[in-house]
């Protein structure tokens, strides 16, 4: 959850432009550059912006995510409680070749899901019309405005976690060298600060990936499955 605010961010880079009275850079080019660098990492980390919602299911195994979503991250279970798997396509297809077919329920077992098709996915076997599952997925930050930013009662948060000020906080600084590219320093500056955002990001793509390897390691070893 976030806590830092949108201006103390714009703050921060501006600190460090070195630019006190917002002339070079002011301080509406730096929100367009906040609410870029969002949504940039949002695409390179879906997970980073995320709803949990209970979705109504169409009659019928294809399902299309809210207007609002980006992708699905994963189907988490009944409104009953009971857990839905996630299962290829393939072995659906392979084992149950008229699953689409197959008459709707009112309990849903397994879904299935291509990132080649973003806002879809498919459910078996098919639900009936407004049959509920919870499911998660990812949705692009709102973009901010500077009167929500600065405003004294309730100054707008940033989208993303805490975990993220530090990747925006370069990918701003990018956006902000990169309009001077023309000079050698303000460039190498700016490939500086997007090399650094790039390596933020996929240094916690790694560690959340070795979290889940020992997760899945550790109950592998406790069932033996």
């Amino acid at each position: 959850m976030a806590t830092v605010t949108v201006d103390s961010i714009l703050k921060r880079v501006n600190t460090l432009l070195n630019d006190r009275t917002w002339v070079r850079w002011p301080k509406q080019e730096l929100l367009d550059y906040y609410n870029d660098a969002a949504k940039a990492i949002v695409l390179m980390r879906p997970d980073a912006h995320t709803k949990n919602v209970q979705f109504s299911c169409a009659a019928g195994t294809k399902q299309s995510l809210p207007a609002d979503a980006l992708r699905l991250i994963e189907v988490l279970r009944n409104a009953d409680g009971k857990v839905i798997r996630f299962v290829p396509r393939r072995a659906l297809d392979d084992s149950y070749p008229d699953w689409h077919a197959g008459k709707v329920g009112t309990s849903v077992a397994a879904y299935t899901y291509d990132d080649r098709d973003p806002k879809n996915f498919y459910l078996y076997p098919g639900p009936a019309a407004a049959v509920k599952v919870d499911v998660i997925y990812s949705v692009a930050p709102q973009s901010k405005v500077l009167t929500d930013v600065e405003s004294a009662g309730t100054p707008a948060l940033a989208d993303l976690d805490d975990i993220y000020i530090n990747p925006l906080i370069d990918f701003i600084m990018y956006r902000a060298f990169s309009k001077d590219s023309e000079y050698s320093a303000n460039s190498n500056r700016a490939v500086g600060h997007y090399n650094a955002y790039l390596q933020q990001l996929g240094e916690k793509t790694q560690v959340d990936a070795n979290m889940e390897q020992r997760k899945t390691e550790g109950f592998s070893r406790v069932t033996g499955q």
